[in-house]
């Protein structure tokens, strides 16, 4: 999964601040029509992107979806700044779905 922080305070320095206006381009979903969606920053608050292993664990519960990030228009001159890390379970980690994610009338898709 992805845990993005997204504060872009054209203004100024980074603060959380509620005011905040976020500049053009960022971070976009697919949807299921294959239109591209954009995710504008909520002020103080995380965005997470479910992959794989957490569509698995929680049994579709949370769809794994295709993303980017659309770079800003010409002539924008606003600091971005992207830090990834991705990580994983060991390799030993049976996945499967959650036991709180699995009923009779939802069966197990991953096993």
């Amino acid at each position: 999964f992805t845990l993005l922080w997204q504060d872009h305070n054209i203004d100024g320095p980074q603060t959380a601040k509620a005011d905040i206006r976020p500049p053009l381009g960022g971070l976009q979903v697919r949807m299921p029509d294959g239109s591209w969606s954009d995710c504008p920053p909520v002020p103080g608050a995380f965005t997470i992107n479910a992959g794989d292993l957490i569509q698995a664990w929680t049994n579709d519960e949370f769809l794994s979806n295709v993303h980017r990030v659309a770079n800003p228009p010409p002539g924008d001159e606003h600091a971005r700044i992207s830090l990834v890390v991705f990580t994983g379970p060991g390799n030993d980690t049976i996945v499967e779905p959650l036991p709180t994610c699995v009923s009779p009338e939802r069966p197990a898709k991953y096993a």
